[in-house]
């Protein structure tokens, strides 16, 4: 029997690498064989939510024998995928991110525009009637909440609040704002992080009309904590734009409980962009995005339209 391996996108967050793990035991359920890898580190709230319900870490995997099989969740961009793809069969993909793919052959595609992956997947369950477990259905939930910062994220649907009421059911969590903040401490739980990887905790690279941008987002209760390092965050954006080849990087710092977004960036010529697509205040290389809060419903599309034309 062929494994299908299922694989998250690079810097694993709590939606890619809980829906990796749920839509692994669904396809248990049909004995389909399969087995879940990560490509890089958990954040420390993907680690608070697998302790608290028990589940264990996917083992890292960032090489698979030429030709296997491969499912994408939560991503679809070459970029946000495993290395060297191309050597590789994608026969799925279940994402609710834009599309930026081309196949050699048809593919099963599930996408939504929901505030999660982890949106679809409770959906796939309760269309079909599969029965969730309680671990499972507190995955699924915990994963609505990362993504949609406790549906205060322009991304959040009606659907995603009807869902995670629905999961709730199953999951018998008592009370979910208190949850959701206890997750958002343990993501915001950094210490003293070496400063690159503090910034590629959340990080994507996009390609803009043949300009390419780095965009890292550091999702907090504790906006503060990066603030303080802005010195030597702008050092280390130098030296990654520099290395990378970047024609922009910046690093959006989302206050979670008061929505708004301060993003450093490291040079002058970044600040200008951020100032023309965003109308930002400047000052000491810290631009106010306000309550652009979205990487992918503001940030990016932003962007987009700023160099289309």
């Amino acid at each position: 029997m062929v494994t299908k391996y299922i694989i998250g996108h690079k810097s694993p967050d709590t939606d890619t690498t809980c829906s990796s793990i749920v839509y692994s035991n669904y396809l248990n359920r049909k004995n389909i064989q399969n087995e879940v890898c990560k490509l890089g580190e958990l954040n420390n709230e993907t680690k608070f939510v697998l302790k608290k319900f028990n589940v264990e870490i996917p083992q890292t995997k960032t090489e698979l024998e030429e030709g296997s099989q491969i499912i994408l969740m939560d991503h679809n961009e070459a970029k946000q995928s495993i290395d060297n793809r191309e050597k590789y069969k994608i026969v799925q993909i279940i994402d609710h991110h834009k599309f930026d793919i081309s196949t050699k052959e048809p593919l099963n595609i599930r996408a939504e525009a929901i505030g999660s992956t982890c949106s679809i997947l409770a959906k796939i369950f309760f269309e079909e009637n599969v029965e969730l477990t309680k671990e499972e259905a507190s995955m699924l939930l915990s994963a609505i909440i990362s993504d949609t910062l406790y549906f205060r994220s322009p991304t959040t649907t009606k659907e995603d609040i009807e869902l995670a009421k629905k999961l709730n059911e199953i999951a018998k969590i008592e009370n979910l704002e208190e949850y959701s903040l206890e997750m958002f401490a343990a993501k915001s739980d950094l210490g003293d992080m070496e400063v690159e990887k503090l910034i590629r905790l959340d990080y994507k690279e996009f390609n803009f009309n043949n300009k390419k941008f780095g965009i890292g987002v550091m999702e907090t209760t504790n906006p503060q904590y990066g603030i303080n390092r802005k010195d030597e965050i702008i050092k280390k954006l130098k030296e990654i734009k520099k290395n990378d080849n970047l024609d922009a990087i910046f690093l959006s710092i989302i206050d979670i409980i008061n929505e708004n977004n301060q993003t450093i960036f490291p040079d002058e010529e970044v600040g200008e962009i951020l100032k023309n697509v965003y109308g930002a205040e400047i000052k000491n290389n810290i631009a106010d995005l306000k309550r652009t809060i979205s990487r992918k419903k503001q940030i990016v599309p932003k962007l987009e339209d700023f160099y289309q034309k």
